[in-house]
């Protein structure tokens, strides 16, 4: 019984599969304490410990306004529901992000476009490119910035012409009226969050790769001098090009709630309300279609008639 009983308990195998990740958000499951591993034994002290840590951190933040942005296996199945009408809808559309540096825009638009089967391009990788993959920063230095807002230019040029992209452009690509020529063959987006966030994020990339950053500052800076400099500077840049960005089409808020509110909404969550707002657009520029092709005439019945009336008949003198 007992050799049977062994047997039985070395040959049994887990049943649980893994989950499957879908291609354009990472799955992450919420915390909660059903998911904390339990000993075999455990004492009341260390029960004790983990309910004091969950109910902590459950209510350390508040509860965060949009649900679905905090599960990520609901928002997955919502933007997997959403992208096939997208798709029929936007007929080939490209898109075009905006936005200030740190704002995501190479990740978002990574994940956007592998999400609706678009081809991605950086604006700032194809003049690295062009100029045998030289950092854009090397550029700035070697060549200056009207240099290099004219390369930029010419990118989004030869990239008008073409469908089914998804575009992200550098941070003063918005200065130059012709860009917005380019950009308008789609529809632009602009990913719009705070100077701090902002900064946080410059910050802790490095000033180095920022060219209009690093001047005036010192290689060996402290993490608090290089977040008030990166701050101070955006919100320079910020006052002077908020005035183009907000000629979007779309704006895309990156702040974050909860547990994500310094660091800001995940690049998925963020790509989630580019898709919402795009459908939003869509169906109000389609409302406003209809309601131009319906439209009535008030006291129609005053207006005189339009109809071509007899010319008055010719004096006899003038027959003569």
């Amino acid at each position: 019984m007992q050799a049977a009983m062994q047997r039985r308990t070395m040959g049994a195998r887990p049943s649980a599969k893994p989950s499957v990740q879908t291609s354009c958000v990472l799955r992450v499951r919420p915390f909660s304490a059903a998911s904390i591993p339990r000993p075999s034994v455990c004492s009341r002290r260390d029960v004790a410990i983990v309910q004091r840590v969950v109910f902590a951190r459950s209510t350390e933040k508040p509860a965060h306004p949009f649900p679905e942005e905090e599960d990520f296996d609901l928002l997955s199945n919502k933007i997997a529901d959403m992208v096939p009408e997208l798709n029929n809808e936007l007929k080939g559309c490209s898109i075009y992000l905006i936005g200030m540096m740190g704002s995501g825009k190479s990740t978002v638009g990574k994940m956007l476009a592998n999400t609706l089967k678009y081809a991605f391009f950086d604006t700032d990788t194809m003049v690295e490119m062009a100029h045998e993959k030289k950092a854009v920063s090397e550029i700035f230095k070697e060549y200056g910035e009207d240099y290099f807002r004219n390369c930029e230019s010419e990118v989004l040029k030869q990239l008008a012409p073409y469908k089914n992209l998804v575009v992200a452009t550098g941070g003063g690509a918005v200065i130059k009226p012709m860009n917005w020529s380019y950009m308008h063959s789609g529809v632009v987006a602009w990913l719009n969050g705070p100077t701090d966030l902002l900064a946080r994020r410059v910050s802790k990339d490095g000033l180095a790769k920022r060219p209009l950053l690093v001047a005036g500052t010192d290689g060996d800076v402290s993490e608090e001098q290089l977040y008030a400099t990166a701050k101070e500077k955006i919100e320079k840049l910020l006052a002077d090009r908020t005035k183009y960005y907000e000629t979007a089409d779309l704006k895309i808020s990156l702040e974050g709630y909860g547990l994500d509110e310094e660091r800001g909404a995940p690049s998925a969550v963020v790509m989630y309300r580019l898709l919402c707002a795009l459908k939003q657009k869509i169906e109000d520029t389609k409302r406003e279609r209809e309601e131009r092709r319906n439209f009535t005439i008030e006291n129609a019945g005053d207006v005189p008639s339009m109809r071509v009336k007899e010319s008055p008949a010719q004096p006899e003198e003038d027959k003569q």
